[in-house]
């Protein structure tokens, strides 16, 4: 599994715990773990796309000419 959209849906079951939660401070530490979980995606989705372009770049470079002598 990719891990930017695995992470958003631990984000998304943080959330849920979080509204089903009656107790304030419950509600609080779900509520804080989605959004950790929320950042961790979006830095795991910079990484995946930096990663991408960098594959990119190197299969799209053209081989320089060896000088021979």
């Amino acid at each position: 599994m990719v891990p930017s959209k695995e992470f958003l849906r631990y984000a998304t079951q943080c959330k849920h715990m979080a509204r089903s939660s009656r107790d304030r401070g419950i509600k609080d530490s779900w509520s804080s773990m989605a959004e950790r979980w929320l950042r961790c995606a979006a830095l795991a989705e910079a990484n995946e796309a930096a990663a991408r372009s960098r594959a990119n770049d190197a299969h799209h470079r053209t081989p320089v000419a060896s000088a021979a002598h």
